[in-house]
């Protein structure tokens, strides 16, 4: 690179003399050592060629290759022959010229270096013609002082002006194009030169767009910030008036749930009254009238806070767009003139026809919605399977039924998932599939306890060709291997065998504890061994066969099916008080037919399997049997 620069500088200086027509101002420099007679002094200007060349340019020869040398020691011999006012004359043009040049991008430092050694070379000169030139006159030395400060002051104001212009063209500002200077032939280091100052400037053009692409990509980022900052101010203020609106209506539901427990207890004790009323003045007709009369006003008092609570009540119904446009016509008939009620009957008779089509509307709103994919009946029947779940023990258990036409009941039973698989002459046990089971199962037992009651009325022995006579509940083999469904506990105790507690230390006693489907079920305990795990084994073998079938036969005898009717008769009759009948046109119970009807009807299009309606007709002697009980 070192020597590049040196190539470059010594082009330079060539082409600067070319243009000015005297080159080799390079023997300057042994004319300035010199003095003035150097130039006819042949060993020093000899030494000026032979050595001026090979020290300012390397390489073969100390030439660059396009140069002869010959013609620059022509040249420069030229130069030595002339004056040496011409000799300052040439070297002040060829310092302005590198100045000029000196404002080309990229070579100004190169430049520099050559006009400070232009301008070293031309003030040698001058002194050494101040020197040689004899004194002459006041007037004249004033003149060439004069002379001598203009030009260093021009060499001082042109160096300024090449400064600045370097450091404008450093700086970016404006200067000689690209295109201009590509003109001149300066060489192919120049040329490279350009090539890369033009590359340069691609750079910083292709960084330029990209940083102005990245500002504006930057101010819309910056836009959408602003944008959804103020999207989420106002949807935070928005949720802040939401959540007052919420504590306001849940302030305002807490008063009204206040103030109709409050009139509850009004009526509560106003019924109270008005029976203790009733009573003194079938009893005590002719007693104290002053009681009675404080009891009056205790009434009316009672009556007003009673009218004052309905009131506060009916502005709760308010929401009944029905009720709400009846008391818009209400305030408006209040209006009108009470002696003249000639349009009475027609404003009337409107609002009914009003209230009728409301009624009708609602009606066909409530059949269309029922008869959708049957969700009135399902919801029924998942009420029904509830209580199914609820009051009949061991719902979720395998059972044992005695049938009289057991493939009658097969297909029923397999619709619901369930096996039927025979035990002895005329009994069956039903078993559920093996795996796990949601909380609303209703197992085998809860099923064939609903198709017992069932069988006994008369819907259920129209619909059902078979008869259940004998129901229990049963843990079957399926189920108590079921590790979905049950699970089995083990405790450890200290054996009570041959020697007491104080000679077996260790606790060898194993006590199983199965559950089923988290309720506990029934024990097994394993202590003949001395080996814990063998009383783990033997215990576990007696959960499995002896223990339970002990468990089965103390089920058969606790739940009887005759006293699990007597159960859920009493259960229903204590629930219903008196509302259900069963005489009462359109009520099975409190039943309405059209929901029977709904039933059968959801069955028959496969929505609902056919087991539910053994659910449905034992809930319906259920209620049959209560009211008969009620009412004897």
């Amino acid at each position: 690179m070192h020597r590049q620069r040196r190539l470059v500088r010594g082009l330079l200086s060539n082409s600067s003399s070319q243009m000015l027509g005297c080159r080799p101002f390079f023997g300057m420099s042994g004319r300035g050592s010199g003095g003035a007679g150097g130039r006819g002094d042949s060993g020093k200007e000899g030494e000026v060629g032979g050595k001026g060349w090979s020290g300012l340019f390397s390489g073969a020869g100390g030439l660059p290759p396009g140069f002869d040398e010959q013609r620059l020691k022509a040249v420069q011999e030229i130069f030595n022959k002339q004056s040496p006012e011409k000799q300052a004359e040439l070297m002040k043009k060829a310092l302005e010229f590198q100045k000029v040049f000196g404002k080309v991008p990229g070579i100004g430092k190169m430049a520099q270096k050559n006009i400070e050694m232009l301008e070293k070379v031309v003030i040698n000169n001058s002194s050494q013609q101040q020197q040689q030139t004899p004194p002459k006159a006041n007037g004249i030395r004033s003149m060439s002082g004069a002379a001598e400060r203009e030009n260093k002051a021009k060499i001082k104001s042109s160096n300024e002006s090449t400064a600045a212009g370097s450091a404008r063209i450093s700086g970016g500002a404006a200067g000689p194009t690209i295109d201009e200077l590509k003109k001149i032939n300066l060489g192919p280091e120049i040329e490279e030169l350009f090539a890369e100052l033009s590359s340069i400037r691609a750079k910083k053009n292709s960084y330029r767009s990209k940083f102005l692409a990245a500002e504006t990509d930057l101010e819309k980022l910056r836009k959408e910030v602003e944008q959804l900052r103020e999207t989420d101010a106002s949807l935070r203020s928005k949720l802040r008036r939401v959540e007052q609106d919420v504590m306001l209506l849940n302030s305002e539901n807490m008063e009204l749930k206040e103030h109709e427990k409050e009139w509850r207890q009004v009526r509560h004790k106003n019924e109270k009254l008005t029976d203790a009323v009733q009573r003194l003045q079938h009893d005590n007709a002719a007693q104290d009238r002053q009681l009675s009369e404080a009891l009056q006003v205790q009434l009316k008092e009672k009556d007003d806070m009673l009218r004052s609570l309905q009131r506060k009540l009916d502005r709760l119904r308010k929401r009944d767009p029905l009720l709400q446009f009846s008391l818009l016509c209400s305030d408006v008939a209040r209006l009108c003139d009470t002696e003249q009620n000639a349009a009475k009957d027609a404003a009337e008779d409107a609002f009914n026809m009003l209230q009728g089509i409301h009624q009708q509307k609602q009606d066909a709103a409530w059949k269309s919605a029922m008869l959708q994919d049957g969700a009135a009946a399902k919801a029924f029947m998942a009420v029904v399977r509830r209580f199914y779940l609820s009051r009949v023990p061991h719902a979720n258990y395998d059972a044992l039924v005695a049938v009289d036409d057991a493939e009658a009941l097969r297909p029923l039973v397999s619709e619901m998932g369930f096996t039927l698989e025979h035990v002895a002459a005329g009994r069956y046990v039903i078993v559920a599939p093996s795996g796990e089971v949601p909380k609303t199962f209703i197992g085998p037992y809860g099923l064939c306890a609903a198709l017992y009651l069932a069988g006994k009325s008369v819907e259920g022995e129209k619909m059902f060709s078979f008869k259940l006579t004998v129901v229990y509940p049963h843990v079957s083999s399926t189920l108590f291997g079921n590790t979905c469904r049950t699970g089995v506990q083990y405790d450890t105790a200290r054996s009570s065998g041959p020697g007491g507690q104080a000679v077996n230390v260790s606790e060898t006693q194993i006590i199983a504890k199965l559950s089923i489907d988290g309720d506990a079920a029934y024990t097994a305990e394993a202590q003949d061994s001395r080996s814990a795990l063998n009383n783990r084994e033997a215990a576990t073998e007696k959960l499995a066969k002896t223990r339970r079938q002990h468990y089965n036969e103390q089920l058969a005898k606790q739940h009887k099916p005759e006293g699990l009717e007597r159960e859920l008769v009493a259960v229903v009759q204590s629930t219903l008080n008196g509302n259900g009948s069963s005489g009462s046109d359109g009520m099975v119970g409190p039943v309405p037919k059209e929901i029977v009807e709904l039933v059968n009807d959801t069955v028959a299009k496969k929505l609902l399997p056919g087991a539910e309606l053994g659910l449905l007709y034992g809930m319906l002697y259920l209620f049959r049997e209560a009211a008969a009980a009620a009412s004897s």
